[in-house]
């Protein structure tokens, strides 16, 4: 009887404690689950913001609870009270607060440690690397996962917080430190591969040169930490009494504690500061009042009914003394800071001191016009009389010029001449509407040709001719005429500006059936041909071409494309032994040119005289004619024969 009744007691107690288990244990589940944490109002924002993260397919508590059934139990007492406390209406914090220790990110089949020492590429192609962070004291402070992964921005759950970065990298940083250096994070941008830049850096890096050169000052801000923000938590005077002791203050905050470094810090910005007026530099012990035109013109603002249009250096983050690196002397005493075509250079690379000059060569000529027009307005009405009539488009018209004018164009070239072409047409207007019969030739904007970013840069190149392949190369034909974009023929791939096409490639366009006029390309070899070679003194043709024989009636081959010729193209009209022939007239003047450039050579040029001189710089100008044909005699056999004859005799006579 007792035995029955103690084995009735003994399973209803064992059912107890199993139920029990069971309840326990489905209620541990059921509060591990995210949608339990999102009953409570204020943990909503942050279970919507996890639902759209990396981290969406792992529950709450893996990372909330430490690795461990202990750590595991204590956090469900913690999660347990936390409930408690909102149902009873007791916070102990504005907001939820969590301590995820390194454990819970470190644990298996999650972030494995050996991968934390690889190197990864974050937002904006910065580099970044685990193992120097979290191994390695930073400034002597003990980091944790969760000092740069955090939930400061709403949105976005344990993203990285680019204002931690800065506080780090930037607060108190002194400019020779390696945590300063730009590259630690960025690498220089260098056209590689099919990447095309806008800026290719290859210069800078070659050139060792400061970042801060150029772009000035990208910190904003000194990440001060204010007094009254310590009492936002804290009003025990014997805590308040160590925050002067940032060893102890880092410890308790950073290592042992997850406190947001933007709860006591002001934050830094890592930006460039170059679109501000605070890119002019601090030069009042010299000039008494600030280059404001200058800078309007370099932002690319203040004109009149004018579009803005910024100097791609600006947008770039470049400030005033990224140019104005070199300093002359005034009455001996110390002196102004200038830029010259050479400050182009030096990032840029030979050259573009050249552009510089072409810049100012090709906005004087327009400022010139522009002149002109003020001083017809000046001559037929008087500045008085025109104000009175139309005070608005002269004011305009004005402004507009001086700002140019006083600005200086190279600060922005493009922006320059949309301002003196706006100038320009309003002085037009102005003579128009009083019926001033004086006009004025019209001045083109130069983006108008063929718009391009290009263009920023390269004004007037357009309507410059260079040599392309032997050949001479007329730009304007290509774009101003065809409508050639620059990037048919250049690239920023490699080399800011490189030439990509190729020789083939000219030829698929040019040498089509519908091009016919050799003479607009290849003006040397056709003027050896009809004999008006300005070397030559009088007209000597070929023979060939006295029997109207055309260019393409030896250039062309069998596929019937226009290209280079040989000997075997003679024996389509002349006998088999003209193969020969030819060959024979080209060896002969190439060794006849060697001689001539070897005698040359040991000629003392300043030893003659200057009627002497003349000769030789006469022949040595032939001789390279002669080698721009490229033919050596076949365009015309008789009269380059004669002309180094001619050669021989001269230096033998001198």
């Amino acid at each position: 009887m007792r035995l029955g009744k103690f084995l009735k007691i003994s399973l209803i107690t064992v059912a107890s404690i199993a139920l029990l288990l069971i309840l326990l244990y489905g209620a541990g589940e059921l509060t591990s689950r995210p949608n339990f944490c999102a009953n409570c109002h204020f943990m909503e924002p942050y279970v919507a913001d996890w639902k759209t993260s990396t981290h969406s397919d792992i529950t709450c508590t893996k990372c909330h609870f430490p690795p461990g059934f202990r750590s595991k139990i204590e956090g469900k007492f913690t999660a347990a009270s936390m409930v408690v406390n909102y149902f009873t209406g007791v916070y102990k914090r504005s907001k939820p607060w969590a301590e995820i220790e390194d454990a819970s990110c470190l644990r298996s089949g999650c972030h494995a440690e050996q991968d934390l020492n690889e190197d990864v590429v974050f937002k904006q192609d910065i580099h970044f690397n685990h193992y120097s962070h979290l191994n390695n004291l930073r400034r002597d402070k003990e980091l944790r996962c969760t000092s740069c992964h955090s939930q400061i921005v709403q949105g976005e759950h344990m993203t990285v917080t680019e204002s931690t970065c800065f506080l780090c990298h930037f607060k108190n940083a002194d400019d020779s430190a390696p945590i300063d250096d730009c590259t630690w994070c960025h690498s220089a941008p260098v056209g590689s591969g099919n990447v095309e830049l806008e800026y290719d850096h290859s210069f800078v890096v070659a050139g060792d040169i400061n970042c801060n050169n150029c772009h000035g000052t990208m910190v904003v801000g000194e990440g001060e930490v204010l007094d009254s923000r310590c009492s936002f938590c804290h009003a025990e005077q014997g805590k308040l009494a160590k925050k002067d002791d940032m060893d102890f203050i880092h410890k308790m905050h950073v290592t042992e504690s997850k406190v947001e470094c933007e709860n006591c810090h002001l934050p830094i910005q890592h930006k460039s500061i170059s679109r501000t007026e605070e890119i002019l530099p601090d030069c009042q012990e010299c000039h008494q009042t600030p280059h404001l035109a200058q800078f309007d013109l370099f932002s690319g603002t203040g004109g009149k009914n004018v579009k803005e249009h910024p100097n791609p250096m600006f947008t770039a983050g470049l400030n005033c003394k990224a140019c104005h690196i070199y300093h002359e002397s005034e009455f001996g005493i110390s002196g102004k800071t200038i830029a010259t075509g050479e400050s182009c250079e030096r990032c840029h690379g030979e050259g573009y001191a050249r552009i510089y000059q072409q810049w100012e060569d090709n906005m004087q000529g327009k400022i010139d016009l522009v002149e002109l027009g003020f001083r017809i307005i000046e001559n037929e009405l008087g500045n008085d009389r025109a104000r009175q009539q139309n005070p608005e488009l002269f004011d305009e018209a004005y402004f507009n010029y001086q700002l140019v004018k006083v600005g200086n164009v190279v600060h922005n070239v493009a922006y320059s001449d949309e301002l003196l072409l706006s100038s320009y047409t309003t002085i037009q207007k102005l003579l128009e509407t009083n019926q001033i019969e004086t006009e004025l030739p019209d001045i083109k904007l130069f983006n108008t040709i063929n718009p391009s970013e290009c263009q920023n840069c390269h004004y007037g190149q357009e309507s410059k001719q260079v040599e392309a392949f032997g050949i001479s190369f007329d730009h304007y034909i290509h774009v101003g005429n065809k409508k050639l974009e620059c990037l048919s023929c250049h690239s920023h791939a490699k080399r800011h500006g490189e030439t990509t096409i190729d020789r083939n490639q000219c030829l698929s366009c040019h040498h089509d059936d519908s091009e016919s006029d050799c003479l607009r390309c290849h003006q040397v070899q056709t003027h050896f041909y009809d004999g008006t070679i300005e070397i030559y003194k009088a007209v000597l043709s070929d023979y060939m071409y006295d029997g109207e024989v055309e260019c393409i009636d030896c250039h062309l081959n069998e596929n019937n494309i226009i290209t280079e010729t040989s000997g075997k193209n003679c024996s389509n009209c002349h006998d088999d032994e003209y193969d020969d022939i030819l060959e024979e007239w080209q060896s002969g003047v190439s060794t006849i040119i060697v001689d001539i450039q070897t005698l040359l050579s040991e000629i003392t040029y300043y030893d003659l005289s200057k009627e002497n001189r003349q000769k030789i710089d006469s022949i040595r100008f032939g001789l390279e004619k002669i080698e721009k044909d490229g033919s050596y005699g076949a365009h015309n056999y008789e009269l380059v024969s004669d002309l180094l004859e001619q050669y021989l005799e001269t230096i033998n006579n001198l």
